[in-house]
Parts: structure tokens; sequence; C-alpha cells
């Protein structure tokens, strides 16, 4: 039987401000010259062009995956798809939480809030900087399997991935080595993402720029 073809389940444009450095459209060009049928954007905390982005995906023949890299209290990131309308809701619910009881220039998501807004929410445990991936490269990962526990709980069992990223970073092969392993023992489905920021090679500089920005480094 032929394999599913790839599709990307984490993936920022400009939009994520000071990080992406790519327009949304051209992600989806470089999505249909890769002939994925479907494209996922997950900006950081925020929405703000996911209309414009799903028309722009439909009028060329992709499917749009409304998401969000959300970042949680302590500075965690997660990634959260939208399955259904109930799911959007749920997604802006939890932003405009996030921005109106925190730091405008920061906001971040009580992981307690997914109690009451997490149906309809597709979760993928995020980058390394996931409390999932970070707690399994610490070796705690029992600690690890308490919150899956949790985000199983409160998103439904069927609605939890673990996040597999392999950007040839250091740590990358042994961290995604423990989590399959981890996905494995707890009956959890893994995917693979690559936490796109552009849709060319030749745009990592620019990224790289804007997050120096953000830091305010030369």
């Amino acid at each position: 039987m032929a394999s599913a073809p790839y599709v990307e389940l984490h993936c920022h444009s400009c939009y994520s401000f000071h990080e992406g450095a790519s327009w949304p459209h051209e992600l989806l060009l470089r999505a249909r010259e890769l002939a994925y049928p479907a494209l996922a954007l997950t900006d950081h905390d925020n929405l703000a062009i996911a209309l414009d982005f799903a028309h722009t995906a439909k009028s060329l023949g992709i499917k749009p995956i409304t998401g969000v890299e959300v970042t949680l209290q302590g500075g965690h990131h997660l990634t959260l798809l939208a399955e259904t309308a109930v799911g959007y809701a749920n997604l802006c619910k939890l932003l405009s939480y996030a921005h109106v009881k925190g730091d405008r220039l920061a906001p971040a998501i009580d992981p307690a809030w997914f109690a009451d807004h997490g149906e309809g929410l597709i979760v993928l445990t995020g980058c390394p900087k996931g409390l999932v991936p970070g707690l399994v490269a610490e070796g705690r990962t029992a600690e690890a399997e308490a919150v899956l526990r949790q985000y199983m709980d409160w998103f439904g069992g069927d609605h939890v991935y673990v996040e597999l990223q392999q950007t040839l970073a250091p740590g990358d092969r042994s961290r995604n080595r423990r989590l399959h392993e981890m996905a494995k023992r707890l009956g959890i489905p893994a995917v693979a993402t690559n936490n796109v920021h552009y849709h060319l090679r030749e745009r990592p500089r620019l990224n790289d720029a804007l997050v120096a920005v953000k830091h305010l480094k030369s």
C-alpha cells in the first residue's frame, strides 16, 4: 500500500513576528510545488493571518490547517491544531485569555484553561522548547509521561501526538529516540514535523536577522 503524502504540521510565517522569513502565500506556493495536499500554519501566539491563509490555500488546491504554536506559562511551547469549528473557537478563546490576562508582549496560556477549552483541538508536543521534549531530553521521562496523560485527559486520548523534529541540531537524535520509545510505551502516535520558518534555503540569514532584532542582538 502506498504511503500517505507528507504534510507539514508545524510551520511559521512572518506573522510569527520577529521570527519566520516567508509570507504565508510563499509557503503555500512552495507547498504546492512539493505536492503537499495540506499545510498547517502555526504562527507564534496569534491567528492574525489565519483567515487569509485559509482562503489562499483553498485557491491553490491545498487544504488549510489552522493552528498556533502557543506559549505556556513558564515559557514552554505547545502546538495546537483546530480540528473542528469548536476547536477553532476554543483556540481563539485561549489566545484571547493569554493576551488579556498576561503580558501584552509575551502572552502565555495557563494549562489549566485546557480543561474547559480542549474540545476540538489536536495537540502536538512541540519543538525542543516544549515541556514534554524538554523533560525527556533531561532524562525526566516519568514526568513527561505524566504531562502526556494530563494532555490526554484534557484533549482526548486520540487527539494527542508526540512531535518529533530532526533539524540536525545537537541532541535531536537522542531526544527523538526517547520520545518515540515513550510514545510506543503509552500507545500515543508520533508525528514528524520540521518547525519550518522559511520556504527557501536562501532565507535563514533573514530569519536570523529577525530573531536578532527580537533579542536586541547585533
